[in-house]
């Protein structure tokens, strides 16, 4: 559903929302493929604006103005990031709710 440029901004800006450090970022932990899940499911009808989203972060280079982050279609997108994150086995393990291995 989405391009690879889309793909690649997507994975950028999961780690923005949720950077790696002592734990993998929001990319490692699956963002991609959990939000491109939603876009064809609950997310539908919002998901050629998420494209469109996406697109204009891939031409401004993840550099976000601030009439960018109070829109609708950034929340929607970090809020479905951290989603993607808290709900992985990564997220859940960097909380203490699976057991590391």
């Amino acid at each position: 559903m989405l391009t690879e440029t889309q793909r690649a901004t997507l994975a950028a800006f999961a780690d923005v929302i949720v950077p790696p450090d002592d734990a993998p970022g929001g990319a490692e932990a699956g963002a991609v493929a959990f939000v491109e899940d939603l876009l064809a499911r609950e997310l539908a009808p919002h998901a050629a604006e998420y494209a469109a989203f996406l697109d204009t972060l891939a031409a401004s280079g993840l550099d976000f103005s601030p009439e960018q982050t109070a829109s609708p279609i950034f929340k929607l997108a970090a809020e479905t990031v951290h989603e993607a994150y808290w709900t992985s086995d990564i997220g859940q393990r960097a909380v203490g709710f699976l057991a590391t291995h």
